[in-house]
This record gives C-alpha cells, sequence and structure tokens, in this order.
C-alpha cells in the first residue's frame, strides 16, 4: 500500500480522537474513518438506518433522502451513536447531526488543528482523509478493492489507486491460486483477520446454539476451512451442537476415532492434527473452568501454519468464554433459576479455613470475578481482629491480596483476592454467587445457574476438586420480573429531589463522558450550588444507583467503631 495517500495512519487516527474533545467530534471522527461517510451523508444518518445481518450492522446511507448504499457498522460506532442519541435527546427516526455538513467538516478541520499541537502531520486533515484511513484499514484487512468501492461510495476502482500496491509475482500467483479457499489470502495476517471475525460474531452471539452455529460458519466461510463442526462435552460424552460442510454422523465417527478412542486424552491449549479418511483434521479443546469442556473440530486439507496454530488454539479459549458469559445473561434474564447450595469444609477454601482457625463468622456482602482466574471477594468478618485476618490471609496459599476497608462496630470489613475456592469454579461455570458464609470451619455457598444447565457436571467437578465438600440443596426458583419502569420508580423513591436534579444535569450535559462534556465547576455554576455541594449530592446518587443496580435489596448502614 502506499503510506502516503493514507496521511492520517493508525498512530494518527488515534490522536485525532484524543484531541475530539466532545463526544459529537468524536463519533464525527469515527463515521468518517470507520464508515466511509462523507460529511453530506452525515447530517442525513438516522438510528433507524441501522440493520443487521447474519450477526453484523449494516448502515444505509443517504443521499436527499433516498438510500445510495449500505455500509458496514463497527459495532462500537453502533454503541457511540446510540449513545450520543440518548445524551443529545434525538429520536430514531431523527438525523443525529442537526447542523450543516459545513460545519460538520469544520469540526474535522478544528479537531486537527489540536492534535497537530502534537503530531504537525495531521494538520489540515480533512473528511476526504478520513475516508482514505477508512478504505486503507480495509484494504490493509484484505477486503477485495471492489467492496471497498462499494463500502464507500467511490464509482471506479481507480479512485483506489493511491493506495494499492503494484503486486509482484507471489502476490499474483497467490491470489488466483484455485486450490482452495485458504489460498486467497497470504502471510500471518490473514489468520488475524477472520479471528477478529469471528471475535466480532461471537460478541453478538446471545445463546450457547448461536454460539456454536457462528463459529462454524465462520471457520469455513471466513477462515477457509474445508468443514468445521463444534462439540460439547455432557453426561454421555462429546455431543455435536452444530455442523457446516459435514454430516454429523461424520463428525460422530471423527470424535470416536479420534478422541473417544485416543490413548492421551485432548488437553487445554494443545491443537492435534489427525489424519482422517477425508484428510487432516484439527481438533480444539474448548477450555471453561481451565478444563476442556468440548471440542471443535476443523477440516484443514494439507494440515495448519503456525500462524492458525496459534490462533485456533486462542480461539477454544474465547469460545469458552463467550459460552460462560452467554449463559450469565441468560441467568440475569431468566424468570426461573436452579439454586445450588453446597457445603465446604475443605480447609483451602479460605472462608472456611479463617473461620475455624480464628473461631469467627464470615459472611459474603460483594463478590467480582477479575482477570487471572480469580475472585475479589468483599467480606464482613464478625469475632475476629483485622490483624488477624490478615495475617491469616498472608499466610494463605489461595489468596493473593488482602487488605482492609473499613472497622465497623460488630465486625470487619475486607477485600480478599482468592484463587482456590470452589465459588470460582461456579462462576466460571456461569453461575452467579448469592451468598457464601462460614463458621466452624464449614462454608456454606449459594449458587444460581440457569434452569436448562448441565447440574451433574458442574457438581462433579466442585466435589472432586473440593473434598468434604457436598451439595446441601438444590431448588427451582423463580424470580419476580421487573420492568424498566418499576427499577425507575424503585430508584426515584431512593433519590432526593436534589440528588436526581444534579445527576440529571450531569448526565446531559456530558460530565460522564470522556472526554467531559462539562467540568464540575461549570455544572455547579449551572445549578447555582458550591462545588463540594455538587459533589456531595453526585456521590449520595451515585452511591444510590449503583446500590439498586447490584444489590436485591438496600444495603444497611453499618455504626463506625469508636475512635
Amino acid at each position: 500500500m502506499d503510506g502516503t495517500a493514507d496521511r492520517i495512519g493508525e498512530r494518527g487516527y488515534e490522536q485525532l480522537r484524543r484531541a475530539a474533545g466532545t463526544h459529537r467530534s468524536d463519533l464525527v471522527l469515527r463515521l468518517g474513518a470507520e464508515a466511509g461517510l462523507r460529511p453530506a451523508e452525515m447530517t442525513a444518518v438516522r438510528l433507524t438506518d441501522i440493520t443487521e445481518f447474519e450477526g453484523h450492522r449494516l448502515l444505509a446511507v443517504r443521499e436527499d433522502g433516498e438510500v445510495v448504499r449500505e455500509t458496514y457498522l463497527p459495532d462500537s460506532v453502533e454503541h457511540d451513536m446510540r449513545k450520543y442519541a440518548n445524551t443529545a435527546g434525538t429520536d430514531d427516526d431523527e438525523p443525529l447531526f442537526s447542523v450543516s455538513p459545513r460545519r460538520l467538516q469544520m469540526l474535522v478541520s478544528e479537531v486537527a488543528d489540536r492534535a497537530a499541537d502534537t503530531a504537525p502531520h495531521l494538520h489540515g486533515v480533512s473528511t476526504r482523509d478520513l475516508r482514505w484511513r477508512f478504505a486503507a484499514s480495509l484494504l490493509d484487512d484484505g477486503v477485495p478493492p471492489d467492496v471497498v468501492c462499494a463500502l464507500g461510495g467511490w464509482d471506479r476502482l481507480d479512485r483506489l489507486d493511491p493506495l494499492l500496491d503494484e503486486p509482484d509475482r507471489e502476490t499474483i500467483i497467490t491470489a488466483v491460486d484455485g486450490s482452495g479457499r485458504r489460498a486467497a489470502a497470504s502471510g500471518s495476517q490473514r489468520p488475524v483477520n477472520w479471528i477478529t471475525a469471528v471475535s466480532e460474531a461471537l460478541a453478538a452471539a446471545a445463546t450457547g446454539e448461536a454460539i456454536a452455529t457462528t463459529v462454524c460458519d465462520h471457520l469455513t466461510e471466513t477462515a477457509g476451512f474445508e468443514f468445521a463442526w463444534l462439540a460439547e462435552r455432557t453426561g454421555d460424552g462429546l455431543t455435536p451442537r452444530a455442523t457446516t460442510e459435514i454430516s454429523e454422523a461424520a463428525v460422530e465417527q471423527q470424535i470416536d476415532a479420534h478422541i473417544e478412542s485416543a490413548s492421551t486424552p485432548l488437553d487445554v491449549g494443545e491443537v492435534r492434527v489427525v489424519d482422517d479418511s477425508v484428510g487432516s483434521v484439527a481438533l480444539v479443546p474448548l477450555v471453561r473452568e481451565n478444563a476442556v469442556s468440548g471440542v471443535v473440530g476443523v477440516g484443514t486439507g494439507e494440515g495448519l501454519t503456525d500462524a492458525e496454530h496459534a490462533v485456533l488454539s486462542a480461539l477454544g479459549v474465547q469460545i469458552g468464554h463467550a459460552q460462560v458469559a452467554a449463559e450469565r445473561k441468560r441467568l440475569l434474564l431468566a424468570d426461573t433459576v436452579t439454586e445450588l447450595e453446597f457445603h465446604c469444609a475443605d480447609e483451602r477454601t479460605f472462608t472456611a479455613g479463617v473461620s475455624e482457625a480464628l473461631h469467627c463468622t464470615v459472611e459474603l456482602s460483594g463478590v467480582v470475578p477479575v482477570a487471572g482466574q480469580s475472585l475479589l471477594y468483599y467480606l464482613m468478618v464478625e469475632d475476629a481482629s483485622a490483624d488477624a485476618i490478615l495475617s491469616y490471609a498472608d499466610d494463605d496459599d489461595g489468596v493473593t491480596d488482602a487488605r482492609l476497608l473499613e472497622e465497623h462496630s460488630d465486625g470487619v470489613l475486607l477485600e480478599v483476592v482468592v484463587t482456590d475456592t470452589p465459588a470460582l469454579q461456579l462462576v466460571e461455570s456461569g453461575g452467579r454467587i448469592r451468598a457464601v458464609t462460614a463458621t466452624d470451619g464449614v462454608a456454606t455457598i449459594a449458587v444460581e445457574l440457569p434452569s436448562e444447565a448441565e447440574i451433574r457436571p458442574t457438581v462433579n467437578a466442585i466435589t472432586n476438586a473440593y473434598r468434604e465438600t457436598s451439595l446441601a440443596a438444590k431448588r427451582e426458583t423463580e424470580r419476580p420480573a421487573e420492568t424498566d419502569t418499576g427499577f425507575r420508580d424503585r430508584l426515584t423513591d431512593t433519590l432526593s429531589d436534589r440528588q436526581e436534579t444534579v445527576l440529571q444535569a450531569a448526565y446531559h450535559s456530558g460530565y460522564f463522558e470522556w472526554p467531559r462534556g462539562s467540568t464540575a465547576e461549570e455544572l455547579a455554576d449551572s445549578l447555582d450550588v458550591s462545588s463540594p455541594t455538587l459533589h456531595n449530592h453526585l456521590r449520595k446518587a451515585q452511591q444510590k444507583v449503583l446500590t439498586a443496580f447490584f444489590d436485591d435489596r438496600p444495603a444497611e448502614p453499618r455504626q463506625p467503631a469508636d475512635n
């Protein structure tokens, strides 16, 4: 590619966005550089112009009121469009921008001038340069020039000549080689391109079935493998969930021949290539709870490149994460859930161990999954000093960090990062921890799972991994649904009039956006209050909003300890 034609470049685009200053300016940059719109086309954009097709977003581009083309719309750009419309109070069928195309051109010029203070080459960048960035980015990703022309509204291929390199002999031979779809792109960039497409599709898939189908379709259509299938481990072994370009009977034969009958089981992170009657097949483990939960099989023809091997290994983990995320979302939306209660007397579990060692009572007030396969526990502990608890945590191999948050008259509140607990496996299985209590060396863990989830594998994994752990109860529970209006009414009842006024003003003025649309001082002046008063109202209002969102019941105030 001719680098001089794309004068912005990836780094320059990041610098422009940092100099945007407002949500509107940033959105204009993104519509030009990531959707390929001209200023006149931007002024006609409405949210009703967005459509979904096979898990992707397309934007209808209008000229003089008529749709003249469709362009690809990244999910993050759609998110910003909806966020801007919500902030500006714009209806879905109204244009996002109520200014002229010339004003949008001037806005881009102003942003470029600010960016040029630290990046002089960006001085004079225009909306035309943003569209060159759009085309250059697509061409770098291997999108055919004719498709780029269609997306950007260029009427002739030669419009893109400044962005195209003269092909060498190897490129020509690779492009016209009819030996298979996987020869259509070259080098290590090709796997990166299709794994990006698969990742975006996984993010849009809402169910386990959709995830399985999406993966198989993209591995054949986007990645160019001869066939693909996905199977999950159940009580009866591996069960096919989706297949593309191969029959289910053939998949079952491959599972039996190369997985169930194999002398060495497929391990986490391994990609095993085997010879089958249909050619080479790559077997990729799906990873959940740090264990193999299923397998993806792809027909590789002549085998895998090193880059494909690495990308497929990462894909197995990514699919597992997507499946867990889908189950968690389904759990949040479910009217009926399965409640499991475990009793754990394994001293490796921090809550059980500390309750026995210090003769104290431990109660979970909050839990947050964090990176690195660990949980962030917020624990209220009674009948033990903070120093004693922190000393115990220092000696516990299953705790990576602990700190005191508050001391109360009835106990201490601590933040503890735990890595060795049944609760972690339950969360990685898609469960939602409802309660953890511990006393006399026994921890009781209550968890919710989707009512249709496979319970037996989860229970077996917990009881096998932690000795003296048992399933104490199982029940189906109906959860009352709360409408959006109900949630707002419940929240409104907790906010004072002044807190609600300050919170609404901060939201609509862009105080919570980045970059901020208004500073705290500007907002305080508009409301005719002092800056400390504004911050006080904001903190209390935000606390009430977060309490209503994260907790099922109002937080109970605790009395501070006497000092």
